[in-house]
């Protein structure tokens, strides 16, 4: 799928953005697999991986964590029992006026390991954040992008036979590949992905 995945928006957009990849502010990377954001990251996910500093829970956020002025996840939250649990951990462990930067499909297929939960449109979004300042929202991945991972994936499992499948992949890639460039008129309805960007209010 990644030979499709064109992103419009990224983690990367945003800490630039916003001017937040200094040592000033400490990050939390929830569902981190192996990146790291600068040196005053804390990498947590629910595996022991490579360059994770702590394995836990979103739902249950130690306080050993301590606080945080950033707090990114990024394509995990659809794998979490309770989102809105999630979106209540990041509340309490973010600094007043601290960011959350979100990535979550919303057109995309299912990833099964670990198991695949959930989507999310923009407003559920808004929704399950609604006890955040929501900065922006938007979508991460374009509607082509989204039309062409799709496309290809259910080519790649029209039949029970292996090999032709193979050769349903091969066209599909052939067919689907232009498309991967094309913004819809209804991108925001269409998108592959939305990410959302909000803060702790400092009431």
């Amino acid at each position: 799928m990644d030979q499709f995945l064109i992103k419009d928006y990224t983690e990367y957009d945003f800490l630039a953005k916003y001017n937040l990849l200094n040592n000033q502010n400490r990050i939390l990377n929830a569902g981190s697999s192996s990146l790291r954001y600068g040196n005053n990251c804390i990498n947590i996910d629910i595996e022991a991986k490579p360059n994770v500093d702590v394995v836990c829970d979103m739902q249950a956020l130690p306080d050993s964590l301590g606080k945080f002025n950033v707090v990114i996840c990024n394509a995990a939250l659809q794998y979490c029992s309770n989102p809105q649990q999630v979106a209540d951990e990041f509340l309490r462990v973010l600094n007043p006026g601290g960011f959350v930067f979100l990535d979550v499909p919303w057109i995309f297929p299912s990833c099964p390991e670990p198991p695949d939960r959930f989507r999310f449109s923009e407003d559920g979004l808004r929704a399950l954040f609604s006890n955040f300042e929501i900065v922006e929202v938007g979508p991460s991945i374009r509607a082509g992008s989204a039309f062409a991972i799709l496309g290809w994936r259910i080519a790649s499992r029209l039949t029970n036979n292996k090999y032709l499948n193979k050769i349903f992949k091969v066209i599909a890639l052939v067919l689907l590949y232009p498309f991967q460039w094309l913004k819809a008129t209804d991108n925001g309805q269409t998108a592959g992905a939305f990410y959302i960007i909000c803060r702790k209010t400092t009431l």
